[in-house]
């Protein structure tokens, strides 16, 4: 047992999923022209626990993870909001279980209009490209999540393969802190639309920010500034 496990936390998680004290929150993505609502992305919430804590601790027990993963996704689509395009996380460290990778591709593929949003550490977890060759295979659309995010890394190879780009909040602290990232920014959003990518751009919180993602010319943006706009659903 390693000095950083806490007793009873995997108690903890269990009785989470158990007692139902979870749900989904459903994020709009805004068309960046008229700020329509084009999409949602479905956000996991825990009574009492922010998602990073519940995460990592499921990242500890891989069957634990994919009881989680299992009980989450399906939530989030059963009560996803309806006609709209659905972006979910997909972690795959759940593909560790060889024996119940089946079983998650059969889940994916039995729903529809849904993009799937590599976590951060989907490059370390699992061999890319031949995860890349199953979407492709199974033809799942896939969005490459929080790319130029602070000490992420940087896959030319994803963005190459990916349908969808979601920038990190982060760039926009770097645009108004430094004029001349607005080049470097403006330079990344036309070479994705170029290899015919759709971009976002993450964390949009007031009318400045909004301008901002107009400037450089991303197709859709997603933030607080739209919280009016947040579906919550309780289990």
């Amino acid at each position: 047992m390693s000095k950083s496990y806490i007793p009873n936390e995997r108690e903890l998680v269990k009785s989470l999923l158990i007692n139902r004290a979870y749900g989904v929150e459903y994020q709009p993505f805004m068309d960046v022209k008229n700020l329509n609502v084009v999409a949602y992305e479905a956000l996991a919430r825990f009574d009492g626990m922010t998602p990073d804590v519940f995460f990592g601790i499921c990242h500890k027990d891989a069957d634990l993870f994919f009881m989680a993963e299992k009980v989450l996704k399906k939530i989030q689509f059963e009560q996803r909001p309806k006609n709209k395009k659905l972006f979910v996380n997909f972690d795959p460290h759940i593909l560790h279980k060889k024996e119940r990778v089946n079983e998650v591709f059969d889940f994916f593929s039995n729903q529809e209009n849904f993009v799937i949003e590599l976590v951060e550490n989907s490059v370390e977890a699992v061999n890319a490209p031949k995860l890349l060759d199953v979407f492709k295979n199974l033809k799942y659309d896939f969005a490459v999540d929080d790319f130029l995010k602070e000490n992420s890394i940087l896959s030319i190879f994803l963005l190459s393969e990916c349908q969808y780009l979601k920038l990190d909040k982060d760039i926009l602290s770097y645009m108004l802190r430094e004029k001349s990232f607005l080049h470097v920014s403006r330079g990344l959003v036309q070479y994705a639309h170029e290899l015919g990518k759709k971009v976002v751009l993450e964390g949009i919180e007031t009318q400045k920010d909004l301008s901002l993602a107009q400037e450089i010319g991303v197709d859709y943006v997603q933030g607080f500034l739209f919280r009016s706009e947040f579906i919550n659903m309780k289990r």
